[in-house]
């Protein structure tokens, strides 16, 4: 074989073999990315809408009293959020008083109408739930001793406010365990409150951090929508403005609500209805627009708006 047919061989064997790992590599590092998904189109520096994100005070069932370790829980969580760049996120107030959000269970009429007022695409839950304690064996054989192990888990729940759809319901759990010196004494009030106490303290954070990760996944995963608040003749008023990024003379599609339907879970999915028609926004608010119709008729108050592909 020539020189020049043994070169052409080597590129065409180099070039099979970085076609086949870019791609895998692109696909690894979009897998290790804490925010957004391959396929999302949310980006900060991008045209389209930023989502609007009420994250909820933490519920507290762990029955362990720490308040101010679960007072932590939902601040922390938005402070991730936020630093992505992806979301306008809304910190709710614990002062204001809602009735307790329960996994599986529709959020309170009143939150949700707020939520809307306010421009917010999402609501997020935390729950903090019992802390469950097993005996196990820690150490390495031939010293292993008796110990106790701690799981602590909280719940993560998000709702659409626009289409009244849960997007996201996941538990995530971090264990932690103790040895028997620290763990024999749990049927003892002080002990086994000092155990619950480290055990939230080693484990909210990474809870926290995966809670970010997994909202980021689900909220970028959404196509931003939001709705029509009023429609009468003079014009059309959707729940959306400078917050979210809105500029006159932008273009939406406009769908009827449809069907809701239930999973085996629980969860509330709602069937996207048929398209009404298009808007032109034609002024902006810091948190609503006013736009005329382009095409279409029927146009009511709480049919969804969606940016036009």
């Amino acid at each position: 074989m020539s020189k020049k047919k043994g070169d052409l061989l080597m590129k065409k064997r180099l070039y099979i073999l970085l076609t086949a790992i870019v791609p895998f590599s692109i696909l690894l590092l979009a897998g290790c990315g804490g925010s957004a998904s391959l396929g999302s189109r949310a980006s900060p520096d991008n045209d389209w809408p930023k989502k609007g994100v009420m994250v909820m005070p933490a519920s507290d069932l762990s029955a362990a009293g720490f308040n101010e370790l679960i007072d932590t829980v939902s601040g922390e969580l938005a402070k991730i959020l936020a630093k992505t760049g992806f979301f306008n996120v809304y910190h709710q107030d614990k002062t204001k008083k809602f009735p307790l959000f329960k996994p599986g269970e529709p959020a309170h009429p009143r939150l949700v109408r707020e939520a809307r007022e306010m421009g917010m695409n999402a609501i997020i839950f935390e729950t903090v739930n019992p802390i469950e304690t097993n005996p196990v064996r820690g150490g390495t054989w031939p010293f292993r001793k008796k110990a106790g192990r701690l799981t602590v888990s909280m719940n993560i729940d998000i709702l659409d406010v626009n289409r009244g759809t849960i997007l996201l319901s996941r538990e995530i759990a971090e264990d932690v365990t103790v040895s028997d010196e620290e763990a024999k004494g749990q049927h003892q009030e002080s002990t086994d409150v000092e155990t619950k106490k480290r055990a939230l303290k080693e484990c909210l954070p990474d809870i926290v951090k995966k809670a970010a990760r997994l909202a980021g996944l689900s909220l970028n995963q959404e196509v931003w929508s939001c709705r029509i608040v009023s429609a009468d003749k003079e014009g059309i008023i959707i729940n959306a403005g400078h917050d979210a990024g809105l500029r006159p003379g932008m273009v939406f599609e406009v769908f009827a609500q449809g069907e809701s339907i239930t999973s085996w879970k629980g969860q509330i999915h709602r069937l996207p209805g048929p398209k009404v028609g298009e808007i032109k926004i034609s002024s902006i608010e810091p948190r609503h627009s006013s736009a005329q119709p382009i095409n279409g008729t029927g146009f009511k108050t709480g049919q969804i708006v969606r940016v036009k592909d």
